[in-house]
């Protein structure tokens, strides 16, 4: 919510209490709104650490809170309809007003174009679009693609998340990953060392 939308919503919330009062019979004199400024800057600072950390407080969940907290690293098997198992790292970054994604693999590096986290039939479920590069030296049997992953959040404190992918190579399979760490990963490098340490 930027600046603009906040006073808006402030002065509104701050004209009905006063026109409340006023029907009680109270006499407001107009320096009732002088202190409209400074509401709007505190406002502006409680919803915005709202947003990237008091959210995530435990004691804040599942009530009145019942998004789950899943900012961090993932470790996790993509087992595709064709071919072997591979190790896939997953990154989530998120605030209560986003979450993106980025997955790590021996060989590629993805982030999301578009993600959602969203409750489904009473389950929590990320869904997100996303743009694969390969290394460069293996673009000649790996292209850049772009595709689609919808993974289950497995309970309140979620230590596992399950689901499935597909591209526009035509391919598809399984994921599978658990929690890591609260970290976020930069990288395969990073995230494989933060998984060893975390063994």
């Amino acid at each position: 919510m930027n600046r603009a939308s906040l006073t808006i919503l402030v002065l509104l919330g701050a004209a009905i209490w006063a026109l409340s009062l006023s029907g009680h019979g109270w006499v407001l004199p107009l320096s009732f709104f002088t202190p409209l400024s400074a509401v709007v800057s505190a406002m502006s600072v409680v919803i915005l650490l709202w947003d990237v950390w008091l959210w995530r407080l435990g004691l804040l969940h599942p009530w009145p809170v019942s998004r789950p907290v899943l900012r961090g690293t993932w470790r996790g098997e993509l087992t595709p309809a064709k071919g072997e198992a591979r190790t896939i790292f997953l990154v989530l970054d998120q605030a209560f007003s986003r979450i993106e994604t980025r997955t790590f693999t021996a060989e590629s590096r993805s982030a999301s174009i578009a993600a959602r986290l969203d409750k489904v039939d009473g389950e929590f479920l990320l869904a997100a679009i996303y743009r694969n590069d390969p290394d460069l030296l293996l673009h000649d049997r790996s292209r850049i693609h772009r595709g689609a992953v919808c993974l289950w959040v497995h309970g309140p404190d979620p230590t596992e998340l399950s689901g499935w992918y597909w591209t526009d190579r035509d391919t598809k399979g399984q994921l599978r990953f658990e929690r890591v760490s609260r970290q976020l990963s930069s990288d395969f490098a990073s995230a494989s060392a933060l998984a060893a340490r975390s063994a």
